[in-house]
Order: C-alpha cells, then structure tokens, then sequence
C-alpha cells in the first residue's frame, strides 16, 4: 500500500492542508529610508496670518441699540475713569458709541491727569475732546472740516466752550453722556480763523511796540 493514501491527513500534493494554503501576510511598517521620502514632496503649511490687535474703532458704527451702564464700586475701580459717549449727529440723526478711557487717550497722544497724578479724562478740554472726534473722523459721514473748531458740540442743551475741562460740563462717570454734534458752516469758520489771526498779530504789535519804548532816556545838557 502506498504510504501518501494511507495517511488521511495528507492532500493530494503531499503537503498538510496548512502549508499549501494561501494566507496573505500583512504589510510591515518600518522606517522610511532617505531615498524613499524623497519619492514623496514635502508640504507646505500655510503660515497664520498676523492679526492687528490695534482694529477697534474709536468711534463705533451707528447703532440703535442702548449703550450699558458702565460698572461701579470694584469693577470701576478695576477699569478705572471712563467716559461713554453717544454721538449723536443732527445731520442724519445717527448715534455713534465713544469711549474715551486712558488706553485710547495714551495712542492719541493725550495726557489727561488730575493734580494728584492719576489719570483722569475729565480733566481734557472741550477743545481736545473735538480734536479727537475730527481726527477718527467716520468715512460715511459728511466732508470733514477742515479744522477742529468748525465742530459744535452741545450737551444738556448747552452749547459746551472750547476752553471748559469736561468736568465743568456735566459729564456723568457712571452714564452715557449723549452728545449732539453739527458743523458751523465754512464761510462762519473762515470768518472765526481770520478773526483769531488778526488778533494775534495786533498783540504781537503791541508788545513790540513796548518792547521798543523801553530804554535809557537821558538828556544831556
């Protein structure tokens, strides 16, 4: 008898059912050699773009929702003095948000400090506070003048003196102050500049006029 047909374990090849069947054998995960990654071009990341961190308006865009209160007790201490306005344009009718605090102040180049030191923006000038509005001037409102004193400025229905610090003017630390804000007419602005020129120069005539009085006035006799 044949030794192959006399053991059943055996397939028609002689081999056991394990070694002639066909088992796919898994990939091996290895290093990747230097002449293999070149086969593959690297990728370049985009790069983050930068972000300003100085793009907030100084004077917000019209609006019609109501300005928040501003904090008190510890949170006010926190933030320090803060003045909100609503700048309110009778031209259009449109109201405008405004914060004036010592950060904004500082950038525009605007001390403003009260005699012990601290900062306080009460104390800056009616004048400076349109200093302030003429040079962050709004794109969509009408022609900018052509100086700072062409504005006018009135709140509680007074028409507010270049020369008064905001404290003398009723300006609220805990409440939006609501600002009305026209322009004089250019003809009226032109009138007021020469007016002022004028002015200084008669006084600069005046002290050189005294200036060339003053001397030795002796007689010889």
């Amino acid at each position: 008898m044949d030794s192959t047909s006399s053991n059943p374990s055996q397939g028609s090849s002689g081999l056991p059912p394990s070694a002639s069947s066909h088992t796919p054998l898994e990939p091996t995960v290895g290093p990747i050699s230097a002449s293999e990654s070149s086969e593959f071009p690297s990728i370049a990341m985009p790069q983050p773009a930068l972000v300003r961190q100085d793009t907030v308006e100084a004077i917000g865009p019209s609006t019609d929702l109501p300005t928040p209160l501003l904090p008190t007790g510890d949170l006010a201490a926190k933030d320090g003095h803060v003045i909100i306005i609503n700048l309110l344009l009778t031209s259009t009718g449109t109201r405008h948000p405004y914060k004036i605090d010592e950060k904004y102040l500082s950038k525009r180049g605007v001390t403003a400090q009260a005699p012990d030191g601290t900062f306080d923006p009460f104390v800056i000038s009616v004048y400076t506070l349109k200093e302030l509005i003429w040079r962050d001037w709004r794109e969509e409102w009408e022609p900018r003048p052509s100086s700072p004193s062409a504005i006018r400025l009135i709140h509680f229905g007074r028409l507010l003196d270049d020369k008064l610090p905001l404290k003398d003017c009723r300006f609220s630390e805990h409440a939006p102050n609501v600002v009305h804000m026209s322009l004089k007419p250019q003809d009226i602005v032109d009138d007021e500049d020469n007016a002022k020129a004028a002015s200084k120069s008669s006084i600069r005539r005046g002290r050189d006029s005294e200036e060339s009085e003053v001397g030795c006035r002796c007689v010889i006799f």
